[in-house]
């Protein structure tokens, strides 16, 4: 638990990031796919009728290619500098023509079982882009769907390892299926994806792969500044509790920062609740874990530990978030952060933090923040929808790919519109309190 300053300042950690990926280039796997595995094709009919089923209105989201999805299983960095199996799928447009690369973050997931296809809702994002005509690649995590290990909940080395890794893993792929590449690598993700999409470029853009060059990313509602403005729901009735157990036991199994049992920095009787929930292999969803737990994070930690949060600068848990923060480096490619006002998950203020500080040292930084009630789960589809536009841009060549042209923007603002209308009528109705911050917006 007592470490030095020196072991925690940016450029130690920086040099430690370096060595670990260099001294594991060493020894490299031959290849880093394992295999994979035609799973589904799609005709542009059934995707047609499954755009009509879901109302996706194709002149904003067109059907051109049909689709084929494979499973991959690959070899990814871990963090003894050892080669671990992890999984993933890449959805593939038919056709000869050379096709950009969109890799898509998914959220938080629990439970380690995955669903494929159209089954999986943010996997229809792929499906979204490679109907027309992007390579869609979404990475698992380590972990989660049949990979090795545990999942390691917002930690911003093991997401981008599992990205950047799946990148090189199909880019093998490619050629024994007869698809070839544009050159343009695009990046997006929402709320831990969000997290993982930034990590991942802010990896990309280390040396450590540099074989790999990003074009631009979005991410998207993303929990950013974890030691600061997300850390405040900690303190204050929250919808989503078991964001913490979650992160305290991640980090925990990778870093061991408590020594003996990490359960007893848990109260009775969430101890042994949150004991039963996240034993392994997890299969619970997050939603029976948030019925569990109290609505004030904080209150299922034992006083002690709450103390040293707050008050500890050198506190381990503290400091490793820190590592995972993402709102002090200078982005290279162009960022697009995409958020909405009335998230009450993953607050707004993120993407805010984020933005000034990226800002602050990189011109190619963007901000999208809309919908003053949308919050986390209806903000998605906008942000969505706001990020393949900005890649679009890029895939047309646009001098300003930050504007949206087409028409698409007015009926996306227009979509946003009544949709915030609809959120808004229904905290009138149910007396639901807004994200506290955007009261306090309001008033200012």
């Amino acid at each position: 638990m007592k470490h030095t300053l020196l072991f925690r300042s940016p450029l130690f950690l920086a040099c430690t990031l370096f060595f670990s990926v260099a001294m594991a280039s060493f020894n490299p796997p031959a290849k880093y796919t394992v295999s994979y595995q035609l799973k589904y094709s799609y005709s542009q009919d059934s995707l047609d009728r499954f755009w009509k089923r879901k109302n996706i209105p194709q002149i904003v989201l067109p059907v051109r290619n049909a689709v084929d999805m494979y499973e991959v299983t690959y070899k990814g960095l871990w963090l003894d500098s050892t080669f671990i199996t992890a999984k993933g799928v890449m959805y593939i447009p038919k056709g000869e023509k050379p096709a950009a690369e969109m890799v898509y973050c998914h959220g938080t997931r629990i439970s380690i079982d995955q669903s494929y296809g159209i089954d999986d809702l943010e996997q229809v994002v792929c499906m979204m882009h490679a109907a027309d005509g992007y390579i869609g690649l979404f990475p698992f995590y380590y972990g989660l769907g049949g990979g090795e290990k545990e999942h390691i909940y917002q930690d911003s080395w093991t997401e981008a390892m599992a990205t950047a890794y799946m990148i090189r893993a199909c880019r093998e792929i490619y050629p024994e299926i007869g698809r070839s590449t544009s050159n343009q690598l695009f990046l997006t993700g929402y709320s831990q994806g969000g997290h993982a999409s930034l990590s991942t470029h802010k990896v990309l853009e280390s040396g450590a792969f540099p074989d790999i060059q990003l074009t631009a990313s979005s991410p998207m509602s993303g929990a950013y500044d974890m030691t600061g403005e997300q850390s405040k729901s900690m303190f204050r009735k929250y919808d989503q509790p078991h964001y913490l157990p979650y992160l305290i036991l991640s980090y925990q199994y990778a870093y061991n920062l408590w020594p003996g049992d990490v359960y007893e920095v848990f109260k009775s009787p969430y101890k042994e609740l949150i004991k039963e929930a996240f034993v392994q292999p997890r299969k619970v969803d997050y939603g029976r874990i948030n019925d569990m737990l109290p609505k004030v994070p904080q209150e299922m930690l034992r006083e002690d530990v709450i103390e040293q949060f707050k008050t500890d600068t050198c506190f381990d848990f503290t400091c490793k978030l820190r590592e995972s923060g993402l709102t002090n480096w200078a982005p290279k490619a162009p960022v697009q952060l995409c958020a909405c006002y009335g998230d009450n998950e993953v607050m707004y203020q993120n993407t805010e933090v984020a933005y000034l500080g990226l800002r602050a040292r990189s011109p190619h930084v963007h901000k999208r923040v809309f919908g003053k009630h949308l919050s986390h789960n209806p903000c998605a589809p906008f942000a969505i929808l706001y990020s393949k536009f900005f890649f679009d841009n890029f895939r047309k060549g646009r001098k300003h790919p930050e504007r949206i042209r087409d028409g698409k923007g007015f009926l996306v603002k227009l979509a946003i519109s009544i949709a915030d209308g609809q959120a808004r009528r229904a905290y009138k109705k149910t007396g639901r309190i807004e994200n506290d911050a955007l009261v306090s917006r309001k008033k200012k």
